[in-house]
């Protein structure tokens, strides 16, 4: 007859633990970056947090959140963070600080795919745990921030060659073909690259403003210099002379506007914090680079022309002589192109078709060009003698890059037949191997038989197109070569992972599942309900038929497993550190936490008034404790975590 008073006295005690809790505030959608409704944070500390959460992002694409509130609502930490994630529909690269200031506790919700190590997140999450155990808010929130920064990088992404190389152009072609290599390591799937390096990043904030006034300076004299320098050379030279000069000019002044119009905005009343100032700054510097190295850029062209107006007599004689000598090769060009065009398809020397009428052209433009120029110099007018002398220049230059594409054209063509049949075998080997390797690659095993077939049929007239068809049936068959490959490895590869998690994963769901059973008595419902997830998500990995998907399931069973049993041994103990009894001749506290008579702490109880209640007692009732509260040592999951401070 002592248990029942027992009973009551275990009950009252829970009562009495169960008052003066903290306000609650429920998992909810997590607004901007900071949010902060326990108002610890003092003036300036957002800023600081945001700049943190800011260098984060640019190093490797992570996005870090931040909550401070008075209570998880009787949540643990980590589950009141994941919830929140969940209802703010997170990605893989966002990351939730939760901070119950009242509870003295936190959560930290990071995603499973975040390209961080684990033992970054460990080290970030500690760091952060003491930053809060000292009341410093906003340093937690930067310690977690520049924490996961430590191990970011991103994946390495791989490069694969793929088939040869086709390019076109002025009359030239150029074919380059190599062997695949199979036995290489097959690229990893393609992730987001890392950001590029800040170029300023060690310049001092100082410093980069003194850099930015000191370009925007020398830019604007540069231009106001070469706007001097344009008008004078206009009036001497004339405007087609010096049209490249004008355009650069116009170009440079117009980004040096620009960057002044950027200035502007710092000078203005509307302050900027310290990484847009950064920004700005750089922008200037940049816009200013490169006004000024177009500018540059003109300087040797303009002064070569102005030189010439010395030596105007000894330049139009030259380009006289240098006519003559083109003139001379036009008829051996000729015989060239006859002897093509009786061999060769049109298709195979279109892209010099016209090159012998044009180059005739030419000729004729420079002739004019030479005797207008001889005709200036005869009259003193050397300026002009320069001008049309370019002009005789430029055209004889073109003339000459059309006549050297004859028999260039040529002599790639008997390249690229000679380097057919070793294509076509290579292709057909490829072609082998596709058809062996997966059934899926039918499409692309039918177009490349369609290229071999069109490439017979064209290698006689046309070698370097039928070498084009086999040089890209090469490359599309060792794309789907590679890629099915790729596809079988990672199969393999997930479904040894798989074995190996779903063995881990059961480990911690009996683990779980035993102690749940073996103290029932003190485990509350979210204990159990990450064990009834972990049980689920056990099940569908077990009967997956997608293993990427199986070892996802697996995973999430371990996690949630692992979660269970913290949260359960949590209960246990904070309810064996409240309980006592008398010697009953039955330990009562066993009875009680092993369930045996958990009727009477669960399903009802002992009122402190003395009666019968129907109420619960524990934590879904009127008190209790926080699942997620913990005394100087954090608990973490398998990628977030939580504690007390």
């Amino acid at each position: 007859m002592r248990r029942l008073p027992l009973l009551a006295v275990v009950l009252g005690l829970f009562a009495l633990i169960g008052a003066g809790v903290a306000a609650a505030d429920p998992p909810s959608r997590v607004g901007p970056a900071v949010t902060d409704s326990a108002g610890v944070l003092a003036p300036g500390d957002e800023a600081r947090i945001t700049e943190a959460f800011g260098r984060l992002r640019q190093a490797n694409g992570t996005q870090v959140f931040v909550v401070y509130l008075d209570s998880f609502d009787g949540a643990d930490g980590r589950s009141w963070a994941d919830e929140s994630a969940r209802l703010s529909q997170f990605g893989s690269q966002d990351v939730l600080l939760a901070v119950a200031v009242g509870d003295r506790a936190y959560g930290v919700h990071v995603d499973p795919e975040l390209v961080v190590s684990q033992s970054d997140i460990d080290s970030a999450i500690g760091d952060a745990e003491g930053r809060l155990a000292q009341d410093d808010w906003a340093g937690a929130a930067i310690a977690l921030s520049d924490g996961l920064g430590g191990g970011s990088g991103g994946f390495p992404v791989g490069a694969l060659l793929l088939g040869g190389v086709v390019v076109v152009g002025g009359g030239a072609y150029v074919v380059s073909r190599r062997r695949r290599n199979r036995t290489a390591a097959v690229p990893a799937d393609p992730a987001q690259p890392p950001a590029p390096r800040d170029e300023f990043s060690d310049v001092a904030t100082d410093d980069l403003a003194y850099r930015a006034s000191a370009g925007l300076i020398e830019v604007d004299e540069a231009v106001r210099t070469s706007e001097i320098e344009l008008s004078a050379a206009r009036g001497h030279f004339g405007e087609e002379a010096v049209g490249g000069f004008a355009a650069a000019v116009e170009a440079s002044k117009a980004d040096m506007l620009r960057a002044f119009g950027v200035r502007q905005q710092l000078d203005d009343d509307v302050p900027e914090d310290e990484p847009t100032r950064r920004r700005m700054h750089a922008d200037i510097i940049r816009a200013c680079r490169v006004a000024d190295e177009r500018l540059d850029a003109q300087v040797a062209a303009f002064d070569a022309m102005r030189n010439l107006e010395a030596t105007a007599p000894e330049y139009v004689a030259g380009l006289a002589a240098r006519r003559d000598a083109v003139l001379a090769r036009v008829p051996q060009t000729e015989s060239t192109w006859q002897a093509l065009s009786a061999r060769y398809a049109p298709s195979a020397l279109e892209p010099v078709a016209g090159s012998l009428a044009q180059a005739r052209q030419l000729l004729d433009v420079a002739g004019t060009e030479v005797a207008a120029a001889r005709s200036e110099v005869d009259a003193g007018a050397r300026p002009a003698a320069v001008v049309s002398g370019r002009a005789a220049e430029d055209a004889l230059t073109q003339a000459e890059t059309l006549l050297d594409g004859i028999p260039r054209r040529g002599t790639e063509l008997v390249e690229a037949a000679a380097a057919i049949p070793a294509a076509r075998a290579e292709t057909e080997q490829d072609l082998a191997e596709a058809r062996a390797l997966d059934g899926s690659l039918g499409p692309v095993v039918a177009r490349a038989e369609a290229a071999v077939t069109a490439s017979e049929q064209a290698e006689t007239g046309d070698p370097i197109a039928a070498l084009r068809l086999l040089d890209e049936a090469g490359a599309a068959l060792d794309g789907a070569i590679a890629a099915a490959r790729a596809e079988q490895d990672r199969r393999r590869r997930t479904a040894a992972v798989l074995e190996q998690t779903l063995l881990t994963a059961r480990s911690a769901v009996d683990a779980a599942e035993d102690f749940v059973t073996t103290h029932r008595g003190a485990v509350d419902a979210t204990a159990r309900t990450r064990l009834a997830e972990a049980r689920r998500h056990l099940e569908n990995a077990r009967n997956g038929q997608d293993p990427a998907e199986a070892l996802r399931e697996a995973q999430r069973a371990d996690s949630l497993a692992q979660e269970a049993l913290r949260l359960a041994q949590s209960d246990a103990s904070s309810w064996s550190s409240t309980s006592s009894g008398g010697s009953t001749g039955v330990d009562l506290g066993s009875l009680i936490l092993g369930g045996i008579i958990s009727g009477a702490t669960r399903g009802g109880g002992w009122s402190s008034g003395g009666g019968w209640s129907s109420g619960g007692g524990g934590r879904g009732g009127g008190g209790g404790f926080s699942p997620g509260s913990f005394g100087g040592s954090s608990s973490r999951g398998r990628r977030g975590g939580g504690g007390r401070f």
